[in-house]
């Protein structure tokens, strides 16, 4: 479980990332992926949670139980999860305004031109 809301929040950036490079003028600003994962994930939790999938395919290959995930990784995973679920939250109202910006702009370009007819 742990392991899958660390894979979400990589998931996470990714798709903030790709918003903000498609981020239009006048759109609400996106955090980019430095606000959102800077300073909570390091070089070495990224080291560390990628050898354990690894182990954990390599179990599965030889059809064995998965090795338990290192405690010290779990310690840091939560820990890191309880920052970054503040600041996804943050990012999810930022996604939030800049989709409905995305989806106005739609409607508008959308929509069938004034008639010049005078109303009935």
């Amino acid at each position: 479980m742990r392991l899958e809301r660390g894979l979400l929040v990589l998931a996470l950036g990714g798709l903030l990332s790709f918003a903000v490079q498609a981020e239009e003028q006048g759109a609400p600003p996106l955090p980019d992926a430095r606000q959102l994962l800077g300073g909570v994930v390091s070089e070495e939790d990224v080291g560390q949670l990628f050898a354990h999938l690894r182990a954990s395919l390599r179990a599965a290959a030889d059809g064995r139980e998965p090795p338990p995930m290192p405690e010290a990784l779990a310690r840091r995973l939560e820990a890191a999860g309880a920052e970054l679920r503040l600041r996804g939250l943050d990012a999810g109202i930022a996604l939030t305004r800049f989709v409905e910006h995305a989806v106005r702009g739609a409607v508008r370009e959308l929509a069938p031109p004034p008639s010049t007819r005078p109303p009935l």
